[in-house]
């Protein structure tokens, strides 16, 4: 693995939206350490709100303790993506036994998508719709997938990506934390650069905001990352505000020797 190092500036922001009662989603994030994670969550009675709490507080914790202090021995890549891994189905079952004992969570759940930089690399796990950009020379790449209905639909040939945006298919998801004993979770791997920056987000941007959109708006202010997440948050709302709206930047540079 390389012996590059970067150093990271992280700007997160959630938003009730405009037609939502309650922000259901919640982010968190450790700049020092290079970690954030983002959830939407589902469920009435505020339950979407406790299972999104939950989920970030609890992967959040983990994946600091796991970083700090430093580990003396060397870890693989794969050893890092399993403890990823292992992290969010670790919450996915504090979530689900919280939703058994009472009556009113049962169901409950929550999207979640986790990033954490070590050396010279990305990892992250996610489960559900919530997504991991990648904007790096100017150019803006989804490098998760969405586990929806709408994406299986787009899998099987129904629709293309822009044909699914405009098509009235029911806001599904196939996969989420806490609605089952057991959920899979993907991982990715993914070489830095400097200059790179990682979008984490809830469906109520992606939804909201094409990536044209997005792609714009960090060409225009990577320079000042907090600004350029307010202005995707703006932009959901001036496009309707149809959902909670959450956003974490994460902006690479070289470490400084």
């Amino acid at each position: 693995m390389s012996e590059e190092r970067f150093q990271v500036r992280i700007a997160g922001f959630t938003d009730t939206g405009l037609k939502r009662q309650l922000n259901e989603d919640h982010i968190g994030f450790d700049q020092e350490l290079g970690i954030a994670v983002l959830a939407d969550g589902m469920g009435g009675h505020r339950s979407g709100e406790i299972a999104s709490h939950m989920a970030v507080e609890s992967v959040l914790e983990q994946l600091q303790s796991m970083c700090k202090p430093k580990p003396t021995e060397s870890i693989t890549g794969s050893q890092l993506l399993d403890y990823v891994s292992n992290t969010i189905s670790f919450s996915n079952s504090m979530i689900y036994q919280a939703a058994e004992a009472v009556n009113e969570h049962r169901g409950m759940g929550t999207t979640l998508v986790a990033v954490m930089i070590q050396d010279s690399q990305i990892y992250a796990g996610h489960v559900g719709d919530s997504r991991l950009y990648l904007y790096r020379a100017e150019s803006l790449r989804r490098i998760t997938k969405d586990h929806s209905l709408v994406q299986d639909l787009i899998d099987r040939g129904f629709y293309t990506e822009e044909e699914a945006r405009s098509a009235n298919v029911g806001h599904i998801v196939t996969r989420a934390l806490g609605t089952k004993a057991q959920v899979e979770v993907d991982t990715l791997q993914h070489d830095l650069e400097a200059g790179d920056v990682f979008l984490l987000c809830s469906d109520g941007l992606s939804d909201m905001v094409a990536d044209w959109q997005i792609q714009e708006t960090l060409k225009e202010q990577t320079s000042n990352l907090e600004r350029a997440a307010e202005t995707l948050i703006s932009k959901a709302n001036r496009n309707g505000g149809r959902d909670n709206i959450s956003v974490i930047l994460m902006q690479v540079s070289q470490a400084e020797t």
